[in-house]
């Protein structure tokens, strides 16, 4: 009887199950940056948007954002669930907050914390400007560039 080598098979049993594990943390390292990324963009557009809105009527103003807040399309966030979305108007500041979390499927496997749950959170604020507070830093800036070109 001839006898064979079985190192490779042994070989495999080892390093397969590493590889796979490797890739499967990449892929979900991966869908927790690609969901972070889609938040900082969401309340950095709500930001943008409610710096632009117009009114003083502040029952108004809220209720437009409450209607722009549910009008996100959560179905783009892969594998990822939003814990706190909420959005403030305070001196003419508005200001946005949003935060998620991944839970990790692999128990034992999250090496930052002792839960099984990434997290991020997105903040960001914009002052709102009135059309004559806008021309008048408009007229500020050209008063400015005419200045500097003239001392040139």
């Amino acid at each position: 009887m001839r006898e064979k080598n079985a190192y490779f098979t042994v070989e495999a049993a080892l390093v397969i199950p590493v590889v796979i594990s490797a890739m499967l943390f990449v892929i979900y390292m991966l869908l927790f940056q690609y969901n972070r990324c889609l938040l900082e963009q969401d309340m950095g557009a709500l930001t943008l948007w409610g710096s632009s809105m117009e009114g003083d009527d502040a029952a108004a103003l809220e209720e437009k954002t409450r209607e722009r807040m549910h009008g996100i399309y959560m179905d783009k966030y892969v594998v990822w669930e939003i814990t706190e979305l909420k959005a403030e108007l305070q001196k003419n500041k508005f200001m946005v907050k949003g935060a998620g979390q991944l839970i990790f499927p692999f128990p034992g496997w999250n090496f930052w914390s002792a839960e099984n749950v990434w997290r991020a959170e997105a903040e960001y604020s914009g002052e709102r400007l009135s059309p004559v507070t806008f021309i008048r830093l408009c007229r500020g800036i050209q008063n400015g560039l005419k200045e500097r070109a003239e001392s040139e």
